[in-house]
């Protein structure tokens, strides 16, 4: 009988125990996390949520991670350094808020992980780009780069290259595998699936077409005349023009502007000095001046472009600017104004023919008339010339026919104030630099010459 008393008494004082912790250990539970707690991998089991909170700032910053390639380590990082920023402090609030700190010998048998660290993790973005620009270049240093198939040169043709499966890492999937990896409880971040794959293969049907056309541009027959002459492009010339460019076939621009460039040097007249069979001087070199004419580089190799690339023969005239082109290969013809500065003389020429002829008085030593090719761009009556005397004063001279034969105010004028004209007479008494005509010589030459007609001036 007092045997189980005995048993009894042990008993009641084991179940009262028992309790006695139970209820302890239930009332310690409603400040602190049930055991066996786990928040995004981190164990905050009987942490307050303000120690839950530091621990895994303290373990998110100093977290160690990994870029792996297959089964090799390329690089490490901390968290800190990718500018990792946890913000678990709602989520460890609402988690409190969820446990029964009743059930905590439950919490001991099964446990309970939750919250994922993506969801109360953010990133310094400043601080993630700047990390991910150096790491990306530290990964990809001395990597395979990824070609698209492509259409090239070769022996004077054009075939299909082959495209080329790199290992360089396409940095936008890159970035996105690191940025979603910081939430990796592992701390392992895979990258054998960030390669930059071709977009465009061998079999691409666009590559197959670009060398027919580019096969069907080289066979094109391109003719110029450009002022009289007439010339056929060469084919190889064609062919350093080509190429296959994003995708497309087209020009090299630069190509085709040294090829129009050349051409320039070679017709064109505004820069070049003329030899000139005069009337009293025999063949004299004149230097270039506002006469003459050029290939409008820009505008020509946009519409030689245009042509070449339709892939059908044509015969073209270039685009110029300036005066005096023809299709006749002239230059200056048989219409013009000789100023004949060591004579003293002037002469119109019509159609190869002098139907005016005049003594005239030029520019004085000093401010002496340009030489060169000019031409007449205006026709003025009564108009009033203005300029400065050589000491210092201004003048202003009217006059009956004015036609300017250059930009800086040189022209053929009539000059009443000259009492006469020819000889030596400009060494003393010439012009400001332009030419001085006799009134009534003058009123015919104007009469006669239309705008446009070039004057040598020798």
């Amino acid at each position: 009988m007092q045997k189980r008393s005995r048993i009894v008494i042990a008993v009641s004082a084991l179940v009262i125990i028992i309790c006695g912790l139970y209820i302890a250990l239930s009332h310690h539970y409603r400040n602190v996390y049930l055991p066996r707690t786990n928040v995004a991998g981190v164990n905050v089991g009987g942490k307050t949520a303000a120690q839950a909170n530091q621990l895994l700032k303290t373990h998110f910053k100093r977290q160690k991670f990994t870029i792996i390639e297959g089964s090799k380590k390329l690089t490490q990082f901390t968290g800190q350094d990718a500018g990792v920023t946890p913000k678990f402090k709602q989520n460890l609030v609402q988690l409190k808020q969820q446990q029964n700190p009743w059930a905590w010998p439950l919490q001991l048998l099964t446990g309970t992980s939750t919250t994922e660290a993506s969801k109360s993790l953010t990133v310094n973005q400043t601080t993630f780009n700047q990390f991910f620009k150096q790491t990306a270049q530290k990964l990809n240093h001395g990597r395979q780069l990824t070609q698209n198939a492509t259409v090239i040169k070769k022996a004077g043709s054009f075939k299909i290259k082959a495209a080329v499966n790199g290992n360089h890492l396409d940095e936008q999937k890159l970035r996105q595998t690191i940025r979603h990896g910081l939430a990796a409880t592992d701390g392992q971040i895979q990258v054998d699936t960030t390669y930059k794959k071709p977009s465009v293969t061998a079999s691409d049907q666009n590559l197959a077409q670009a060398v027919d056309k580019l096969k069907q541009i080289h066979q094109e027959k391109i003719t110029y005349t450009i002022n009289g002459h007439k010339l056929t492009v060469p084919q190889n010339t064609i062919y350093t023009w080509e190429t296959f460019k994003a995708g497309k076939v087209t020009l090299d621009t630069d190509q085709v502007q040294q090829y129009i460039a050349s051409l320039n040097k070679n017709y064109a007249t505004i820069i070049k000095d003329r030899q000139f069979k005069s009337t009293k001087r025999g063949t004299v070199k004149v230097p270039a001046g506002t006469y003459g004419w050029s290939i409008k580089t820009n505008s020509e190799v946009a519409a030689l472009t245009r042509e070449v690339l339709k892939g059908k023969d044509f015969t073209r005239e270039p685009i110029t600017q300036g005066s005096g082109y023809s299709t006749s290969k002239k230059d200056i013809g048989d219409t013009y104004i000789e100023v004949d500065k060591t004579n003293q003389h002037m002469w119109y020429y019509k159609d190869g023919q002098s139907v005016i002829d005049t003594d005239i008085v030029t520019g004085k030593p000093k401010q002496e008339t340009p030489s060169g090719v000019f031409f007449v761009w205006n026709k003025q009556r009564n108009a009033t010339l203005r300029g400065e005397n050589d000491n210092g004063t201004n003048y202003a001279s009217p006059v009956s026919y004015w036609m300017p034969i250059d930009y800086t105010g040189v022209g053929i004028h009539d000059a009443s104030w000259q009492p006469k004209f020819g000889g030596t007479w400009y060494k003393n008494h010439g012009s400001h630099g332009c030419i001085n005509t006799p009134p009534s010589t003058m009123a015919k030459l104007y009469n006669a010459v239309t705008t446009g007609t070039p004057v040598i001036v020798f």
